[in-house]
């Protein structure tokens, strides 16, 4: 057993805490509700302290702090603590690793998210998103976040992996969904034991790992076999070579990355789409506005080259990332003492960037709990601090896959609204917080065809 927190210094007196009981201090809600506690700390003040029984925790609410930490002193922090419960899902990937490792892992991956080959994966974002309609029927009731994840899942494998991998959803979602609650499981504990330990939560993730390893691995096998680029990320990973010696990806190393993208890749997108319904279906001016724009496209088949005609189609998307972020936060840990906001922190001290909490500042965004896609139109976006606005993250971490996301979304949205509308079963749906922010319970809706 070794606790999270051996090197931790005591708590620093210039943060405001946020109010808790004595001795557990905030544990017991981050527990029972992180989100609601993101909002308490995002009222205390830019930054606030939690108190997690022995650990403290910085919440960062504040644009311009956040800039500070994952931009201009990126180089003084590393990737949270917490994050080393994902280990065993996620391996030394992009999400994951530090150091020498991120950098040429990085660098290898870069080739797949360049502006031809996004070009190339647009074609399979529009199939994948009508074959995902043409098993709709008028009437018809959806989870609507479970058919977005087997959408975007599709994507992700005939992209990512240059296979059909529909038969592997029900394994892959089981997998991803395993993992994510054990991993959240685990960080509501101030202690940390080893996965040897049979805990259930460990139990979970090893079973987690057992089912996405039997999936990953055989694609590997397989791309190796083929030993040709066939245009997807797979190949790129295992074609790519080091410019200094020449060396390639272990298939471990190719399992981590992939494993990353599989989960970054396609949760975020699915939980994207979903939360870009649950406001149009909420907010139909704002859908009837969307439907005049794709009118002019007739009944073609959407392309890449559309996609700068229909601005209003992006801003939906984005204005739905703001109010429901995929990445509701993230952590980062000092690796040397530091000054953040005014405060100085020791080596050792953890911050979270309250990624959510910024989007919802009043002070940024008037009116903030409403879905206002104008605010995200070419000309307010001009006009506001691009740190006000971080659903991928900024600095040398930003999201790699940003640009795939942002154009998969888009293609997605734009080919639903041409042929369908979304009826919510509920009108009121919750969030849950797992390693992305879910529906809680899913997304039932009725569907509506054109």
């Amino acid at each position: 057993m070794a606790s999270l927190t051996s090197a931790f210094s005591p708590p620093v007196q210039s943060i405001p805490p946020v109010p808790g009981l004595p001795l557990v201090g905030n544990l017991l809600q981050f527990r029972r509700d992180r989100l609601g506690l993101q909002e308490s700390a995002a009222r205390v003040g830019p930054v606030a302290r939690l108190q997690l029984a022995h650990i403290p925790l910085y919440v960062i609410s504040d644009g311009d702090i956040a800039h500070e930490v994952l931009v201009e002193q990126a180089a003084s922090f590393k990737k949270s603590v917490g994050l080393q419960f994902l280990r065993p899902l996620l391996g030394d990937g992009l999400l994951t690793s530090d150091g020498e490792t991120h950098k040429r892992h990085r660098k290898l991956l870069a080739p797949a998210f360049a502006p031809k080959r996004l070009a190339a994966y647009s074609e399979v974002m529009v199939d994948e998103t009508r074959r995902q309609l043409a098993g709709w029927h008028n009437g018809g009731r959806i989870d609507l976040s479970h058919e977005m994840m087997e959408m975007t899942l599709a994507i992700a494998g005939r992209t990512m992996f240059g296979a059909d991998v529909r038969r592997d959803a029900a394994a892959v979602s089981e997998g991803l969904e395993l993992g994510m609650r054990a991993h959240v499981a685990s960080l509501r504990w101030p202690l940390f034991l080893d996965y040897s330990w049979p805990l259930p939560r460990h139990l979970q993730m090893r079973r987690a790992v057992k089912m996405l390893d039997e999936v990953v691995f055989r694609l590997i096998a397989e791309g190796r076999k083929r030993g040709t680029d066939k245009g997807d990320v797979l190949s790129i990973l295992l074609l790519a070579r080091d410019d200094e010696d020449g060396t390639g990806l272990t298939d471990q190393q190719v399992r981590d990355e992939a494993m990353t993208l599989l989960l970054a890749g396609h949760e975020t997108t699915a939980n994207a789409l979903t939360w870009a319904w649950y406001e149009l279906a909420r907010n139909p001016g704002v859908l009837a506005r969307l439907v005049r724009e794709l009118e002019p496209l007739g009944n073609r088949v959407l392309t890449v080259d559309d996609l700068p005609t229909l601005p209003w189609n992006l801003a939906v998307i984005e204005e739905a990332m703001r109010l429901h972020p995929p990445a509701y936060a993230t952590g980062r840990e000092a690796i040397v003492p530091v000054t953040v906001g005014g405060h100085h922190l020791p080596a050792g001290s953890i911050v979270l960037i309250n990624i959510r909490g910024i989007h919802r500042r009043a002070d940024y965004f008037p009116a903030p709990e409403a879905f206002m896609p104008e605010r995200m139109l070419a000309d307010a976006k001009k006009a506001r601090p691009r740190t006000h606005y971080l659903p991928f993250g900024a600095g040398p971490r930003v999201c790699i896959g940003s640009h795939f996301a942002l154009l998969e979304a888009q293609l997605a949205l734009a080919t639903m609204a041409r042929q369908v509308r979304l009826r919510l079963v509920s009108p009121e749906v919750e969030p849950e917080p797992l390693v992305t922010l879910r529906p809680l319970g899913g997304m039932p809706a009725i569907v509506e065809l054109r």
